[in-house]
Order: C-alpha cells, then sequence, then structure tokens
C-alpha cells in the first residue's frame, strides 16, 4: 500500500510538470498527450495491479510485473532508436550547415 502512495505522488509530479511544460510551449500536443495516457495507464496499473496480471495472463505472460518489465524495455528501446535517428538527422544538418557557412566564408575572402 505504502509503494502505490508513493509510486502516485511520483507520477502526479510527473503529470504536474508535463502540464506546465506544455502551458510554456515548450511540449506539442500530441507529445503531451501520449505522455498523460502513458502516466495515466501507469496510475491505473499501480492503482489495480490486478489489471496487469490478468492482461499478461491473457498474452501468455505469468506475472503483471514481467509484462510491466516487457513493455518498458520495448519503450525505451523505441526511444531510444527514435533519439538515434534524431541525432543522426541533426548531425547531416549541422555538416550542410557548417559546409554552406565554410562555403560562404570561401566565397567571401576570394571577392
Amino acid at each position: 500500500m505504502l509503494i502505490q502512495i508513493i509510486l502516485l505522488i511520483i507520477i502526479a509530479v510527473i503529470v504536474l510538470r508535463l502540464a506546465v511544460k506544455y502551458r510554456a510551449k515548450e511540449l506539442p500536443g500530441k507529445q503531451f498527450i501520449s505522455w498523460l495516457v502513458f502516466w495515466l495507464a501507469a496510475s491505473a496499473a499501480v492503482i489495480w495491479p490486478q489489471l496487469t496480471v490478468n492482461i499478461a495472463n491473457r498474452v501468455g505472460v505469468g506475472r503483471g510485473s514481467d509484462l510491466v518489465v516487457y513493455l518498458a524495455l520495448i519503450f525505451l528501446f523505441y526511444i531510444l532508436f527514435r533519439l538515434f535517428l534524431r541525432i543522426e538527422k541533426l548531425e547531416k544538418n549541422l555538416t550542410k550547415v557548417a559546409r554552406a557557412e565554410a562555403l560562404k566564408e570561401k566565397n567571401d575572402s576570394t571577392e
């Protein structure tokens, strides 16, 4: 019971921070909704742990906590993959900008 209260307080703080970031226009609406749904689902899993057990049994996993760990790992690897792609795109854009700036400086110095 104590762990549920602690987890719900942590989730509430995270949701409040999300709301603050959204109101400050630091977080797009789609991302805000996605994260809000994620944290509401996490709250439901904390409040009703039997729910994860029932879902786990339906998909062939023994325990609800195992299902949560599997889903968390999949989610983390997906986020890591997306971050990797974004970093690659930023590096390519930075290279283009640096090349364009170098060519501009070269042309300016030869004139």
